[in-house]
């Protein structure tokens, strides 16, 4: 392996039987082999895991109706901010000009 960086990830989980939701904080360590493939590793408590997306279970129900939100994808605090009307009315001309 010729590169390697390491990275945390905080991951969202819901419960979509009984609504609970959590965090969980993962390393995770890229692997270059200088060809264009990587490898990738997570790993939760100095422990190699799986990917943070497959096999959770709830820890206040147990169910395995789990949805993983990733930390850019994941829950926000407040809801976005709306567009005033000169962004809307920029996007339909542009949209017009083909230009987006």
């Amino acid at each position: 392996m010729h590169e390697a960086w390491t990275n945390h990830e905080v991951w969202g989980f819901e419960c979509l039987s009984c609504a609970g939701s959590w965090d969980e904080e993962f390393r995770v360590r890229h692997s270059g082999d200088g060809h264009g493939n990587e490898a990738v590793v997570y790993e939760r408590h100095g422990q190699p895991c799986t990917t943070p997306w497959v096999n959770r279970c709830c820890p206040t129900c147990g169910s395995e109706n789990v949805k993983a939100l990733s930390a850019t994808h994941g829950r926000r605090e407040d809801p976005p901010m709306a567009r005033s009307v000169s962004d809307v009315a920029m996007v339909f001309h542009l949209r017009r000009m083909h230009a987006w």
